[in-house]
């Protein structure tokens, strides 16, 4: 490895004591531009190595030239003698977030019966009965997708699908007898969310896509009777 050095041109700003002028730590006042300079730290110098080196492995600078900035890098005085050899590669990407807890997405299948689906997960990427109902709560749906698609059918049954509130989702398909209904809360969408398009048929019975809050009853009928409970009655009449 080089040897390290830390003095020379590279230096920018620091001018040797001259008989009759006024310097601030080896510093000339006169000479600091408009902008400071940032001085590089050992630190930074070992980041842009570690930048080249993996330039090199990747074949955009070959090894001749690869030297040549290593020992550059460590003779550097200023964070902009750094940025000058790392100028003509691609900028460093953030790792891709891992999302933990996640299953593989699956086909739900039935012929006489319902199927019901919630907690946290990957959502299906099919779900299909015959005789029965498809009811999909979405609210703990875990994935990195920036778009998720859902192909749900049932012959004789509906189709229920909850999302979060704050969750962009769109509802495509048709039945021959019954109602296709979207209710999405008007609340702002949550930041990092996909897109959810559900894509449902039946033949009888009805097609609906909404969102509901965390811990709100995705039934309908707990649900009522949730509100039922929260209304006050007045005391009984003593008389």
């Amino acid at each position: 490895m080089p040897a390290r050095s830390r003095s020379g041109p590279h230096r920018a700003g620091v001018v040797p004591p001259q008989d009759g002028s006024t310097t601030v730590g080896g510093v000339d006042p006169a000479a600091v531009p408009d902008r400071p300079v940032v001085r590089a730290s050992d630190a930074d110098r070992e980041a842009t190595v570690t930048r080249l080196q993996c330039a090199v492995g990747e074949g955009r600078i070959d090894l001749s030239e690869f030297g040549e900035r290593v020992e550059a890098a460590y003779a550097a005085g200023t964070l902009a003698d750094l940025a000058a050899l790392v100028a003509d590669l691609p900028p460093d990407e953030p790792p891709p977030v891992e999302i933990v807890g996640t299953q593989t997405r699956t086909e739900l299948s039935s012929v006489f019966g319902d199927i019901r689906l919630s907690g946290p997960g990957a959502a299906p990427a099919r779900a299909s009965t015959v005789f029965g109902d498809v009811r999909l709560d979405l609210r703990g749906l875990r994935t990195d997708a920036d778009r998720v698609e859902i192909h749900v059918q049932t012959r004789f049954g509906d189709v229920d699908v909850v999302v979060a509130e704050g969750v962009d989702a769109e509802l495509h398909g048709r039945t021959v007898f019954g109602d296709r209904r979207t209710e999405l809360a008007p609340v702002p969408r949550l930041a990092g969310t996909p897109r959810v398009v559900v894509h449902a048929r039946s033949v009888l019975g009805d097609l609906r896509l909404r969102s509901l809050a965390p811990g709100e009853s995705a039934s309908r009928w707990r649900a009522l009777v949730d509100r039922l409970a929260q209304r006050h009655l007045p005391p009984p009449s003593l008389s």
